[in-house]
């Protein structure tokens, strides 16, 4: 059974008496009464920001002759004063060196809380600017809570906000956690949103050097997901890869850290002709150049979580010293759409997209090893930010199945060629008989007629009032793995290319025929990986359009990525 305190109520007041009589009150414990006469720390600290003596009231939170009481009061006005000022004074010490004192004070740390517990919310600010907590005193703080305390809700809600905030200490603290049964009625939401991934806050896993986030997700790996995948499933976790049918970690987890990889400049000569992956450790990181120009993006560098935890042993590097190699995922943001929040208030979400580059790199030296293609990052399909205010909302990362299969076939780009953007950039011009690969077709035109009508067997295709044809000459490949159907009737926007007409004066675009009866159209083509087909796509547009002063343009596109051929060229 867990300790009593053994203080009676009149042993309070007498103490108390004691003190008034000694003389006069100590600035913390004069801040303390008014506190608890505005029935609101926060509010108190707040209102009174500008006022308070921080440097007595540090003096008072290190001085051996404080009391216990008075250390408690005077490190937890610090740390509200902290969390009120954005310039406010660093409190993590005083709060870390308070709670430290569980493990060597004994019953004297609990009667301190017992006399100054009130106002409620002086908890919660203490444990929020403690940056450390060590498992011994951890468990000191969760087993020695005194049955009969007043205070025992409001401190353990306290310790809880803490482990939310401070996912990385999982590796210090996690098995105290778990002894001690502090997450028996967790749900699987509240340990993914804890360690893994939070829509409210992009942010939510950080750690204070790459080693550390290492470590992280080792524990995670070893410690943690087994436990989970028991509890609740692995599906919980992981989802089935379309590329290879396989189950892959779909988290979403990274790591923030601070920016410590020293890599070289990407050459042109001397590099690898191929490079063994095999058995080799791989620490991957997405890296943003940007973050000074683009508010609220990713940080600087992060651990890319949901690949580091699919990776086979031998390739997992425990710290950085071990990597044999870094793979870094580096994006080139660009502003584009808004959207409103999905709760209809008129806070205005700008969609920001990304041409990230994938490299690979020595670990180490840092040396360039070699640039194994750029893939084009959007956000989600649901557009969604917890904010009140006008935000942005960044792509999500290249999924952890996809970057596996391209790092481990690095030898052979064809294999990922189609996971790749594979135009230059945004309205790309090609000229015919020139390729280009989207989604798992590679697409070459050659070229174009423009007529009324025109016969194809026995049928005859007549265009309608002021319109004509133009009949495109084409050769598809199926690059990809499967069999699959280059322009459907029914059609995946994030997956297969449409092909249309662009008329750039008055930026209208005509969608192809799907002639059924004409042997060569192109349309609804089935075809086995590797198989080639040669035919036509069909448009019927405006004669003036075809015919104009302004040529049109054929265009081949997937999501954002579009190749523009001239016609007749």
């Amino acid at each position: 059974m867990k300790r009593k305190i053994w203080m009676s109520v009149g042993c309070v007041m007498l103490a108390g008496l004691a003190g008034c009589q000694g003389g006069k009150k100590t600035v913390a414990e004069s801040c303390w009464r008014e506190a608890q006469k505005a029935q609101d720390f926060s509010g108190y600290v707040e209102e009174n920001a500008d006022r308070l003596d921080v440097e007595a009231l540090k003096k008072e939170a290190d001085a051996p002759e404080s009391t216990l009481s008075q250390q408690f009061k005077a490190a937890a006005l610090l740390a509200a004063l902290e969390e009120q000022k954005s310039d406010g004074e660093d409190s993590a010490a005083y709060a870390n060196g308070f709670l430290q004192k569980v493990t060597t004070e004994g019953e004297a740390f609990w009667v301190s809380l017992e006399e100054a517990f009130y106002p409620y919310d002086c908890f919660e600010s203490l444990f929020m600017a403690a940056d450390q907590i060590d498992a011994q005193t951890m468990t000191a703080l969760i087993s020695g809570i005194p049955d009969d305390s007043s205070y025992a809700d409001g401190f353990r809600s306290a310790i809880g906000k803490w482990v939310e905030k401070n996912p990385a200490m999982i590796i210090e603290i996690g098995d105290v956690l778990m002894q001690e049964e502090f997450y028996s009625e967790w749900k699987a939401d509240d340990w993914e949103s804890t360690y893994f991934y939070s829509y409210t806050d992009q942010h939510q896993v950080w750690a204070d050097n790459v080693d550390q986030a290492m470590a992280y997700v080792g524990y995670l790996r070893s410690s943690l997901l087994p436990r989970l995948e028991s509890e609740f499933g692995e599906e919980e976790f992981k989802a089935s890869s379309e590329l290879t049918g396989e189950a892959y970690f779909d988290t979403k987890m990274t790591v923030d850290v601070p920016a410590e990889l020293q890599l070289m400049e990407p050459a042109t000569e001397g590099l690898p002709e191929t490079i063994e992956v095999e058995g080799r450790k791989v620490a991957a990181f997405y890296r943003n150049l940007q973050e000074a120009d683009f508010k609220d993006s990713p940080a600087a560098l992060r651990v890319l979580g949901d690949f580091m935890l699919g990776l086979p042993e031998e390739e997992f590097p425990a710290s950085l010293a071990e990597a044999d190699y870094y793979l870094v995922l580096t994006p080139e943001y660009e502003y584009g759409e808004f959207y409103q929040d999905r709760s209809g208030n008129d806070t205005r979400i700008q969609e920001v997209t990304a041409r990230t580059s994938i490299d690979l790199y020595e670990a180490g030296s840092g040396t360039y090893l070699k640039h194994l293609g750029t893939v084009q990052e959007s956000p989600s399909s649901t557009i969604f930010k917890d904010t009140t205010e006008e935000g942005a909302q960044y792509p999500e990362t290249t999924s952890a199945d996809i970057l596996s299969y391209i790092y481990h076939n690095v030898n052979q780009p064809d294999m990922y060629v189609t996971l790749l953007d594979n135009t230059v950039g945004i309205d790309s011009e090609l000229k015919g008989g020139e390729s280009v690969i989207l989604g798992n077709w590679e697409i070459t035109y050659q070229s174009a007629q423009i007529a009324a009508s025109f016969d194809e067997g026995m049928f005859r295709y007549t265009a309608g009032d002021g319109n004509v044809f133009i009949r495109a000459e084409m050769t598809i490949t199926n690059r990809g793995t499967k069999k699959d159907t280059f322009l459907p009737m029914v059609y995946d926007s994030s997956k297969d290319p449409i092909v249309q007409i662009f008329h750039p004066q008055s930026d209208s675009r005509y969608d192809c025929v799907d002639a059924v009866t004409d042997s060569r159209c192109l349309n609804d083509t089935s075809l086995e990986p590797g198989e080639s087909e040669s035919g036509e796509v069909i448009f019927e547009v405006p004669e003036e359009v075809a015919q104009g002063e302004e040529p049109v343009r054929l265009m081949v596109s997937l999501g954002r990525q579009n190749v523009l051929y001239l016609l007749g060229e």
